[in-house]
């Protein structure tokens, strides 16, 4: 004579059949599916790979990743708009972010990307300090190479190339970083 689950006894006599749920998920250890240490240690080799694998991706990308980028070349300004010691805020097609062009002597001008790299703020030239300044923070830009000078910036300001010609100054492509 077998001795029956009290558990399931007291099922059957409330719903007159052991309902699916209680088959599929047995409250029995015995009758329960355990997952062996063997079975766990490899599921957990298999996830650690796959995040091994993605950061290495993400790693070995960014060692390739292209730090010129031309394209068509536009005109930003006339030569004659912009005074010595000026910048001119413009906007360059396929970009969201906006780019700013300074002039810093009668032949030599330089465009960086208008936001700060820490908070993207927008970055403004201070013509005295010969400075692109980030109000929101404190940061401060050199304004010829655009690398950081002080503050939370950790990174130089995306650079793009300028060619000056004789009717105006023209935007050809990416020098350092990326605009967004």
């Amino acid at each position: 004579m077998s001795q029956e689950n009290p558990i399931e006894k007291r099922l059957k006599d409330k719903y007159k059949q052991t309902p699916k749920w209680a088959e599929d998920f047995p409250i029995d250890q015995k009758q329960d599916s355990n997952v062996s240490r063997r079975d766990f240690v490899r599921y957990l080799g298999l996830v650690s790979f796959g995040f091994f694998a993605g950061t290495a991706g993400v790693w070995l990308s960014s060692l390739f990743k292209i730090t010129s980028r031309s394209f068509k070349p536009m005109k930003i300004i006339d030569k004659e708009d912009l005074n010595v010691g000026e910048s001119y805020v413009f906007e360059v097609p396929g970009y969201k972010e906006p780019a700013i062009l300074v002039r810093l002597n009668q032949d030599e001008f330089v465009a960086f990307g208008q936001k700060c790299t820490h908070l993207q703020c927008p970055v403004i030239w201070k013509k005295d300090e010969k400075i692109l300044f980030c109000p929101c923070h404190k940061g401060a830009f050199n304004g010829t190479t655009g690398d950081v000078l002080y503050g939370p910036p950790e990174r130089a300001l995306p650079k793009l190339k300028i060619e000056v010609l004789s009717d105006g100054v023209y935007v050809t492509g990416m020098e350092r970083g990326e605009l967004a």
